[in-house]
């Protein structure tokens, strides 16, 4: 029934964007934006007599469909399916591109483990994108969260929002738009998660990185990393979702330079190989906590077998659950 149901969510949503976005000259993108406020305002938003009768009609049909009823779960496979749909009519660069549930589920599955969360802690997703990693990792976390989202991208961020609040209307997440790598004052948080986007940046004067290079150029997940720190509380954690060739070859010099005086590098965790078509765009999962007067505990280093063999990820989950309970003994 629940795929029933999120099937049934999704057509709604798809279709109607999709019919939208013909109509009106925009984006898909756009047009799903737009029909998700029209379903949580519970009316068609109608300008110029646009859209016509007979789109306003498909949407309204998608408004009183029974949402209030929808687990938050199906919700947001529904609007992540639409999502995906979106990217692809539209193209989207690879960096705009949602994050797999799997990667989620991982990433959650971690936190939970290590963060010795509480409830009312915060969570900030500090490249927020879409939303759906953000949403899968509070999802899978039994804890009542404050949630924030940061990103500079306006359509992304409008997605985000509008997403967010037909998926999770009495737990709504805080949204802001902004450059974090031009961020002075920053929230602080319990949990920093991020699918750090890849790519080249150009430093100003007024920000200066230790990562960057001379010349003022540097690699975006370097900074990112840097940065992240600038998010966490004391006691806080930061896992971000990297190229899993970030801590090797020429280009790591100077991050591993920085997480070495810095942090507490606590583990480097490589996604499973089938979650990546290419191995080139393989990814891991890079934990930090903020330098201590602490010793520098043990690393846990590895790769999550392919999820196709549950008894070689049970024993990779086993093997994480005596790091943690290493890492905590004092």
């Amino acid at each position: 029934m629940t795929q029933e149901k999120v099937a049934q969510y999704f057509d709604a949503l798809s279709s109607t964007s999709h019919e939208l976005s013909q109509e009106i000259d925009v984006s898909y993108v756009d047009a799903l934006i737009e029909v998700i406020d029209d379903i949580n305002a519970g009316d068609v938003h109608r300008e110029l007599g646009r859209p016509s009768q007979s789109v306003a009609e498909k949407i309204e049909q998608a408004i009183h469909l029974n949402w209030s009823q929808a687990s938050d779960t199906d919700k947001r496979k529904a609007v992540q399916l639409a999502i995906l749909q979106a990217n692809r009519d539209d193209r989207t660069p690879a960096n705009y591109q949602i994050t797999p549930d799997g990667i989620g589920y991982l990433l959650a599955s971690l936190i939970s483990q290590t963060a010795s969360l509480v409830d009312d802690d915060t969570i900030i997703d500090i490249t927020v994108g879409s939303g759906n990693l953000l949403w899968t990792v509070s999802e899978n976390l039994d804890f009542r969260l404050n949630k924030i989202g940061i990103d500079n991208d306006e359509t992304q961020l409008a997605l985000a929002a509008a997403g967010d609040e037909l998926i999770n209307p009495n737990a709504p997440t805080t949204f802001y738009q902004a450059d974090i790598l031009s961020l002075d004052e920053t929230p602080k948080a319990k949990v920093v998660i991020a699918d750090v986007p890849v790519g080249y940046y150009s430093v100003d004067d007024a920000n200066q990185f230790e990562t960057q290079s001379s010349n003022g150029q540097a690699w975006v997940q370097n900074l990112i990393v840097e940065k992240s720190l600038s998010f966490v509380s004391d006691e806080g954690w930061v896992y971000l979702i990297v190229p899993a060739a970030l801590l090797s070859g020429d280009n790591a010099k100077q991050l591993l330079q920085f997480v070495t005086s810095h942090t507490q590098l606590k583990a480097f965790l490589q996604l499973p190989n089938d979650f990546f078509q290419d191995e080139r765009a393989a990814k891991a999962i890079l934990v930090l906590k903020k330098k201590s007067d602490q010793t520098q505990k043990e690393v846990l280093m590895g790769q999550y077998p392919s999820l196709k063999n549950p008894k070689k990820i049970q024993e990779f989950l086993q093997d994480i659950e005596a790091w943690v309970k290493l890492d905590k003994e004092v």
